[in-house]
């Protein structure tokens, strides 16, 4: 890691809206805050952190503009030094309900079309690094394309964009077709990794039954994964982790000493 990094990263989630001896114990001790939604709890805004900001949205969707507009995102980024801006990579199609397209499923040619509109917008406000998470993929017709790694290679290069490695994401849509987590894994372009994610999803042992991104806390396997990626030598060692856990604070403390004292986690 560089010398200055802050070590493991927290995910300013709804778990911090109220301040809490816990909370306070947590934000303090962490130096690089994940944001997911405007606005800041009012005890945190202003505090010298440095700040990523990850949105929950795909640059394909219709709304995405709108929205982006409507919650305030082109103002605070405008008026904040935010070190990395990153949102979904998908889905495939212009609408969407739950897993279920509400359009007709894009093609590889219309995803990059409207990911380059979108983009083109948020420049407007934000000229820092930008970045996209890797999705789950359930056989819908709603995740054609983004959930191969050939694609998401192709993709990043093509805009110059990051990747935020969720790993449950990776293991759900390597279940999901019948493949290994680590095999899906070391086929991602992890040298463009920006982030890491790591949580636990539902793998369920039933044969046709399809696993889900539960954002569980993470156990013994999922500290496996993140190692075995840290440990392929492929993932940039500026990359912080973070964990997207959102049960209660107690659980995330623990979770967040187990990653401190992983052996390739960073320090």
């Amino acid at each position: 890691m560089c010398a200055d990094d802050p070590g493991p990263g927290l995910v300013i989630s709804h778990l911090f809206r109220r301040r809490s001896p816990r909370a306070e114990r947590l934000a303090e001790a962490s130096g690089l805050w994940s944001l997911r939604r405007l606005p800041e709890p009012d005890w945190l805004a202003g505090r010298p952190r440095r700040r990523t900001f990850h949105w929950g949205l795909g640059p394909v969707l219709a709304d995405f503009q709108k929205t982006f507009l409507a919650e305030g995102l082109d103002r605070y980024l405008a008026e904040h030094p935010v070190e990395l801006f990153s949102f979904d990579l998908g889905p495939a199609a212009r609408r969407h309900q739950g897993i279920l397209p509400l359009a007709r499923p894009l093609g590889p040619a219309a995803i990059r079309r409207h990911t380059e509109a979108a983009l083109r917008f948020i420049r407007r406000f934000y000229q820092g690094p930008l970045a996209v998470e890797n999705y789950n993929f359930y056989p819908t017709g709603l995740y054609g394309h983004i959930t191969e790694p050939a694609f998401i290679r192709d993709f990043l290069a093509e805009f110059g964009l990051g990747l935020v490695l969720d790993l449950a994401h990776g293991a759900v849509t390597a279940h999901n077709q019948g493949r290994r987590p680590e095999d899906y894994f070391a086929e991602l372009p992890l040298e463009r990794t920006t982030e890491i994610h790591v949580s636990r999803p539902w793998l369920p042992p039933i044969p046709g039954v399809w696993a889900v991104d539960a954002h569980a806390a993470p156990e013994a396997r999922e500290w496996a994964w993140l190692a075995g990626v840290l440990k392929s030598g492929r993932v940039p060692a500026a990359a912080p982790v973070f964990i997207e856990f959102y049960g209660d604070l107690a659980k995330l403390a623990q979770a967040l000493a187990a990653l401190a004292a992983l052996p390739n986690a960073p320090e």
